[in-house]
């Protein structure tokens, strides 16, 4: 009996040893492939319910109904002024199943021609938006889009109350929907300070209509802007608002705001929000893009991972800017550019998805991200086919080649000349191994002396006629070389054999030779060499059983990028309005740019305008 104890204990121990000595290997390949950017718990309201705010571990947390923690991931609309098609079942549908988005954010711009100029129509969009994402099992933010000018107790913001008593008496205490009162407040004149005088006048504005969701009994989250482009939730927990379901927002481009490590920097966005953290309130991170601030360049998608491992490992909700085609990188959809590309629709149809080629690089990144799967980007770049004859010798001559001065078989045995435009090569009798792996024993041909330089990038095939007086077999290994590409031995000979020729009417047989970067390493090194693919010279190493062949058309193809011819612009010329452009420039300076419809519809214009022209 004690020593089947002793032999319980002793298995027990061996497979204590080997989960220990297996687990750090499981864990590490976990965390590497479940980090962080991949992992998402994110329910969706038919099973969260009502959104709250508690402490959990200290830490102002979102929660669900019944306290556990949740964490939401979605997209904001552009402008629904500028982009209403957005607004269809089927587009939720594709980010509620396919994204697996749990929240989408209407972005209701008030002034830039949206609510304060049609709010009747804008508002309906806004109440389509809600109905959409409840049908399609989506918290709703409803943005009230504060932007020009920055302080939402402007005129053009007066509607503000009414607007959200509207909405509320509408959806009484819907758990769908969250209100985010003031989009970004901002210096943008009349603006708010990036102070906490600037706080204390966003503050004012929001503490009443709080005030009349709660008393007519509206429960839902709320999330209120901070100063200079919702960047300062710190002053927000300097001296918060007295409600317990209230978070502060912060938004970022990770093209030009950094990341932090610590609470200690004001100018800093994340610094910023860990000070919110740590001083007793609730961020929300209601808007980010991956491009710079002014919505272009880039997508900076490594800084972007940075930021979402502080979100996510911080259950912080965020929200992606934005469901559009416009032509800009933060743009979820392939835009409109004439001559390359049409504009996704923003109705995917009754498929209800995107495909990835519909999607912007941000877009498809955004839904990885979303969605909770590893980023693995599509092949994007345009590509067009290609074909290069590098030697035809038309021109009378071998074009340069020769006998290789490590041939094993030598120029006495061997002779090359130009015959009816082709490379004949004699005396293939002492040059007879037709192995695809021994053409080492085989004649070994050079073109060190060829003036033809072609650039082979992108090439999948390399190409030869073979001609002979009857079929035949013939046996080529080949090594392309370049400057830093010199030598690498064949991985195979490829061989042509009697079925493969076909007569000709001159009464000679014809068969094509083909070789692949598969087999020749040095092939494929050049091909995918985009520093260095100049193909300068080959090596052939020829085998045949028979004495006498021609080669001919040695020819490189593939696909590559294609390189788009520079857009050349006529002079700047004298800006007036309006422009006839008879004086054969372009009459339009930054001035009128900066007034003109596309930078009305570019939610980061005036800080361009600040730093141009100094206003």
């Amino acid at each position: 009996m004690f020593r089947n104890t002793n032999k319980r204990i002793l298995a027990f121990v061996i497979v204590v040893a080997m989960l220990m000595y297996f687990i750090p290997t499981m864990t590490f390949a976990v965390e590497e492939d479940s980090s962080h950017l991949i992992t998402n718990q994110a329910k969706k309201p038919s099973t969260a319910g009502a959104l709250q705010l508690l402490n959990k571990n200290g830490v102002k947390t979102l929660c669900d109904k019944d306290g556990n923690p949740i964490q939401l991931r979605g997209m904001s609309t552009h402008g629904l002024q500028w982009f209403p098609e957005i607004i269809n079942n089927n587009a939720f549908a594709a980010l509620s199943k396919d994204w697996g988005s749990n929240v989408i954010r209407l972005a209701m711009y008030v002034a830039e021609g949206g609510y304060s100029k049609d709010p009747e129509i804008i508002k309906k969009r806004v109440i389509d938006g809600i109905d959409l994402a409840i049908a399609n099992d989506m918290y709703v933010i409803v943005d009230w889009h504060v932007l020009t000018p920055g302080d939402p107790n402007a005129d053009v913001y007066k509607g503000a109350m009414d607007f959200f008593k509207e909405i509320s008496q509408k959806y009484p205490n819907n758990p769908h929907i969250i209100y985010e009162l003031a989009n970004e407040p901002s210096p943008n004149d009349p603006g708010v300070t990036n102070d906490a005088a600037g706080w204390a006048k966003v503050k004012s504005y929001a503490e009443p209509i709080i005030k009349i969701l709660r008393d007519s009994g509206n429960k839902n989250l709320i999330i209120v802007g901070s100063p200079n482009w919702s960047q300062r939730p710190d002053l927000a927990a300097e001296n918060p608002i007295n409600d317990n379901n209230t978070a502060y927002s912060f938004h970022f481009y990770s093209g030009t705001h950094k990341t932090s490590t610590d609470s200690t920097d004001r100018g800093n966005i994340m610094s910023n929000a860990r000070y919110a953290l740590e001083h007793g309130v609730a961020v929300f991170c209601s808007e980010w893009g991956t491009s710079e601030a002014s919505g272009n360049n880039g997508p900076y998608l490594k800084e972007a991972d940075e930021w979402l491992e502080f979100l996510n490992a911080n259950n912080i909700s965020w929200i992606n800017w934005s469901l559009t085609n416009k032509n800009e990188t933060s743009g979820s959809f392939i835009p409109f550019i004439s001559g390359k590309s049409d504009a996704t629709n923003l109705n995917p149809g009754d498929d209800q998805v995107w495909s990835l080629k519909e999607l912007s690089v941000s877009g498809e990144y955004a839904r990885a991200r979303i969605k909770g799967i590893k980023y693995e980007p599509i092949e994007r770049s345009e590509k067009e086919e290609f074909t290069t004859n590098v030697w035809d010798f038309n021109d009378g001559t071998t074009q340069g080649f020769g006998i290789n001065g490590d041939s094993p078989i030598k120029a006495d045995s061997i002779t090359l000349a130009n015959e009816k435009n082709a490379l004949k090569i004699t005396g293939l009798n002492n040059s007879n191994d037709l192995t695809e792996g021994n053409y080492w024993a085989n004649v070994r041909l050079s073109a060190d002396g060829t003036s033809n330089k072609p650039n082979i990038f992108g090439a999948e095939k390399l190409t030869m006629d073979v001609i002979t007086a009857a079929p035949a077999t013939v046996s080529i290994a080949a090594i392309p070389q370049s400057s830093t590409h010199g030598w690498a031995n064949p991985t195979r000979a490829i061989a042509v054999k009697p079925a493969d020729f076909v007569k000709q009417e001159d009464g000679t047989y014809k068969a094509v030779l083909t070789i692949t970067p598969a087999d020749s390493p040095n092939f494929d090194s050049i091909a995918k060499d985009s520093k260095d693919s100049t193909m300068t010279n080959i090596i052939l190493f020829v085998g045949a059983d028979t004495d006498v062949i021609s080669l001919d058309n040695i020819t490189v193809s593939g696909n590559r990028a294609v390189v788009e011819a520079p857009v050349e612009h006529a002079p700047i010329g004298k800006a007036t309005l309006p422009s006839t452009f008879e004086d054969s420039t372009r009459q339009m300076g930054l001035g009128c740019y900066l007034r003109s419809s596309e930078c009305l519809d570019n939610k980061r214009c005036q800080r361009i305008k600040s730093h141009f022209m100094g206003s």
